[in-house]
């Protein structure tokens, strides 16, 4: 199954880049399951702030939004 690209704003995924992925601490970032509990509290963040605030912003799941996410910070 092949998930779609959702194209959420660079702004928006800077920001959430930086709250939440960014600052996990360095022994962390290896551990996978801690990294992915970061993707699903931005993903949180980005249904209840951002798709709240701000109309037009694409609906996503956590599959293509942690998509979005990653392609984003690599």
């Amino acid at each position: 199954m092949e998930t779609k690209r959702v194209e959420i704003p660079g702004s928006v995924l800077d920001d959430l880049c930086s709250r939440f992925i960014l600052h996990i601490p360095s022994e962390e970032r290896d551990n996978a399951i801690r990294v992915c509990f970061q993707i699903e509290l931005a993903h949180w963040f980005y249904l209840d702030f951002y798709m709240q605030n701000t109309p037009g912003l694409p609906q996503c799941g956590i599959r293509d939004f942690a998509k979005a996410d990653i392609l984003f910070v690599t």
